[in-house]
């Protein structure tokens, strides 16, 4: 969905330059941590105290806004899209913390999010990808949403 930096490259200036925008949106515990010890504490995080399948404490990254959602693996929500959606206007910096899966969480949070954010999420063993906000990537997230919620995609389904 956006520009993928990978691991030897996230402390290097073109990376750090995208923790600029005005408003950042992170998808992932790891990528929460990551962008905190870059500097930037992100404006929105979506966690789930886990990390590639496995349980762990959720990350030490400041927020004063604590929302709760339940999202199983593989699909998402309404509830989670709910979640998202409410976590982008409520004091920041706001957290959504997941019951069940984050990861295909970033598809609501560039639909909501507002134009000009940029939102970051991990792509496993290769790094994290950076999408810029725009009504393109907006519309591209709403058609790819529509599409799971018509079982057009193999895989996950929206409940």
């Amino acid at each position: 969905m956006g520009r993928l930096f990978g691991p030897d490259e996230l402390g290097r200036e073109a990376f750090k330059k995208t923790l600029n925008a005005v408003f950042v949106v992170s998808v992932g515990d790891r990528v929460t941590e990551t962008l905190a010890s870059l500097g930037r504490v992100p404006d929105v995080q979506v966690v789930d105290g886990r990390e590639n399948r496995r349980e762990r404490e959720p990350p030490d990254v400041r927020h004063v806004t604590l929302l709760r959602a339940r999202n199983p693996p593989g699909t998402i929500t309404d509830e989670a899209i709910g979640a998202v959606r409410e976590a982008m206007v409520r004091e920041k910096p706001a957290r959504v913390m997941v019951q069940g899966e984050e990861d295909l969480l970033a598809i609501p949070a560039v639909i909501y999010a507002p134009a000009g954010a940029r939102v970051y999420y991990g792509q496993p063993g290769k790094g994290i990808v950076v999408v810029s906000v725009t009504a393109l990537a907006k519309e591209r997230n709403r058609k790819l949403l529509g599409m799971m919620e018509r079982g057009e995609l193999d895989g996950p389904q929206r409940s």
